[in-house]
């Protein structure tokens, strides 16, 4: 099945298109509100450590009681448990609870998603299925790869492996088909970390095939130095040695890293596509390693767009709890919620601690319950998130929190169906932010900082989305250092058709296999052929570049190495925050869409709704032991649109309002009064007659 997976599937090799099935489940789309516990009772027992009536409280969360409270509460689906890695017939109890969870849930219409995990417990499974001691990752020196030291009991299963993925497809159809669930959960949805990389015959085939797929004997030599590379094997790392590189250039490390991501993201598509044949309106969620301060595709082989083109709902565990803190950093998820949008799909996050019936959180928030909602409220793609586990009678929202709950499904008209409204775009490379991560993610983070907390509202796109890039006004290149020359082209004919441009650092100083250009890559666009020591303006064609010389960080960042997590520690703005700003000022070449006087610790997200003619500007203020007070709006209303009102709208107490306002040169001008945690200010308008 190998061969034939690589010979139909990497022909050529390419990034997999955007969602593929034909339309997206409808229920998903009109927002989600979700409880979990996802743990099997047999997995609680054989762990360890539960409260010693675990059993009797774990049944109550069963019942039909708990579902109605959930209910009342606002939840409108609930994560169980399915297939946790121990064998069909060895869950055969927790199998049998979940098909009568899922009737009590679904009579009170509550949809119910099956958790599987991506572990075999070995004591189990291995009597159960014989075959599946092949089904497992192993390390470089053969070792089985494990959950974690006090859990070696689970196995990290391969997905690549044929065996293991028709055992997949039956448990699929054991969820979809026979206990009726509307969604299916994966969680690790990941290769294991780097340096434990998978290294069976059947990966060093795959991973060969792979490569020559890609490569051609003339490319072959060009990419690898030799045109024959038939014992060619993913690279070893020594597990007890430490990797004191942090730069990834050795071609076979590079190609490992893609092939792992590609492989990963093709095995989600194949779920993807299974579970739509069992329903057409059955989901598909995941959970992955999405922290947008590390360089995920190189650890875990999580390529953002290529996992996210399937799937329609992701959950991230990622810390980066909202606050704003004494040294003035805004930290906040909205990094992974706009890398969640551009892609279509809803990011989840645990609103409240989860917890398993009678045993502490292993989620320890410390934000404000509130402060992470209004995140979700503005950036989500119409979802709250994880809102609390399934325990509920310790576990209920606190009433001010509940309101917004409240407020989510009152108000869902003014978020289902929005789509960015965004005028910058700010590019995230795979071969630089992957690839040398210690030198893109400072540099990149921090551009994006700065955005946050100027109040300049951002889509992050990716490689793929550079085709599309009309759509936006400025393209920020935050030390993109690696381009390829296709990319250098789409780019440089943007800017010449009127776009803007805004590089830092070394930007296209590298081509995608990370070889050192003799000159910048955009040197055309700039008119200079390496990096400058001062700010250069240039007009190219009809567009604008600014070239800035370094992102200068605050702090000092962590030292490079090849595992790289510019933690939010490190967020404060950088030394030349306010020139990175007056450059997106003068990029945009005009009056931008939306603009706020107000302190740096509110931020705003600015979405559309074309067809109801509207536009919608979300307000959370960081800051929320002090609310921010009389916030000066200006809204560009769009050519040949009239504003007939502006309504306010907020969870924090008080009617909505219809604020007044003055208009010159289709600039409406007008003061929000306060916003305490979060409001919605929804621009209506209707065409100039």
């Amino acid at each position: 099945m190998a061969l034939v997976f690589v010979i139909t599937l990497l022909l050529a090799f390419a990034p997999p298109a955007p969602a593929q099935r034909p339309q997206r489940p409808e229920w998903v789309q009109n927002g989600l509100v979700m409880a979990s516990n996802m743990e099997a009772l047999s997995f609680v027992r054989r762990r360890g450590g539960q409260a010693a009536n675990y059993a009797e409280l774990w049944q109550k969360e069963q019942s039909e009681d708990a579902i109605l409270a959930l209910k009342v509460q606002g939840v409108n689906t609930v994560l169980i448990s399915l297939m946790k890695g121990a064998g069909i017939k060895a869950e055969a109890d927790d199998i049998e609870a979940a098909r009568k969870y899922v009737e009590l849930a679904h009579r009170h219409g509550m949809k119910v998603g099956g958790y599987v995990g991506a572990s075999i417990f070995f004591e189990t499974m291995f009597d159960e299925e014989p075959d599946s001691v092949n089904w497992i990752q192993r390390d470089e020196e053969g070792r089985p790869l494990y959950y974690n030291p006090t859990q070696t009991f689970r196995y990290m299963a391969n997905r690549n492996h044929p065996g293991y993925h028709d055992y997949v497809k039956r448990i699929l159809k054991l969820g979809i088909g026979d206990l009726k669930l509307d969604f299916v959960h994966f969680d690790q949805m990941m290769w294991w970390r780097l340096p434990y990389v998978s290294q069976t015959e059947l990966d060093q085939q795959m991973f060969r095939d792979f490569v020559h797929a890609k490569y051609p004997p003339g490319r072959m030599k060009e990419r690898f130095g030799f045109t024959q590379m038939k014992r060619l094997r993913l690279p070893e790392f020594g597990l007890n040695s430490p990797i004191t590189w942090s730069e990834v250039l050795n071609p076979a490390v590079q190609e490992m890293v893609q092939f792992r991501s590609f492989t990963l993201a093709e095995r989600f598509r194949e779920y993807d596509e299974y579970i739509h044949q069992l329903n057409p309106q059955a989901a598909l969620q995941a959970n992955p390693h999405l922290d947008p301060s590390a360089n995920n595709a190189l650890m875990y082989g999580i390529d953002v767009p290529q996992l996210l083109a399937h799937g329609d709902i992701i959950t991230s565990e990622e810390r980066n709890e909202p606050q704003y803190t004494a040294d003035g950093r805004l930290v906040s998820r909205i990094r992974t919620y706009l890398a969640g949008r551009i892609m279509a799909k809803p990011i989840l996050f645990w609103q409240q601690p989860a917890t398993i019936v009678g045993r502490p959180a292993h989620h320890t928030l410390q934000s404000p319950q509130k402060l992470r909602l209004a995140e979700a409220l503005a950036w989500c793609n119409n979802c709250v998130g994880l809102t609390a586990g399934m325990d509920v009678g310790n576990l209920r929202f606190p009433q001010d929190a509940q309101n917004y709950i409240d407020f989510y499904w009152k108000r869902n008209e003014l978020l289902a169906n929005a789509e960015s409204a965004a005028e910058i775009a700010v590019l995230r490379s795979f071969p630089s932010v992957e690839l040398n991560a210690s030198q893109v993610l400072p540099p990149l983070v921090l551009f994006e900082q700065s955005l946050i907390q100027a109040q300049i509202p951002f889509d992050t796109i990716f490689d793929r989305h550079l085709n599309n890039l009309s759509r936006y006004k400025v393209l920020v290149l935050a030390n993109q250092d690696a381009l390829s020359d296709q990319q250098l082209e789409t780019i440089r004919t943007y800017v010449s058709a009127g776009g803007s441009i805004i590089a830092t650092d070394q930007t296209s100083m590298f081509n995608d296999w990370r070889q050192r250009r003799p000159q910048l890559g955009l040197s055309k666009v700039f008119q200079f052929d390496h990096v400058p020591s001062e700010i250069k303006r240039v007009q190219y064609g009809n567009g604008r570049a600014v070239f800035i010389p370094k992102v200068q960080p605050a702090m000092q960042p962590p030292a490079p190495q090849l595992y790289y997590v510019f933690r939010n520690e490190f967020w404060k703005l950088a030394k030349n925050h306010a020139e990175m700003v007056q450059a997106v000022r003068w990029a945009l070449n005009g009056a931008p869409a939306v603009q706020i006087t107000a302190p740096d610790s509110l931020a705003i997200n600015f979405t559309e709704q074309k067809l109801q003619n509207r536009r919608i500007l979300h307000l959370v203020n960081y800051r929320v032991t002090a609310p921010v007070l009389n916030v000066g709006i200006q809204f560009r209303v769009p050519a040949g649109k009239r504003l007939k009102q502006a309504v306010l709208e907020t969870p924090d107490g008080g009617a909505p309002s219809k604020l007044t306002f003055t208009t010159a040169n289709q600039i409406a001008s007008l003061t929000v009064p306060k916003v305490t945690v979060y409001s919605l200010l929804a621009f209506e308008m209707e065409d100039r007659r």
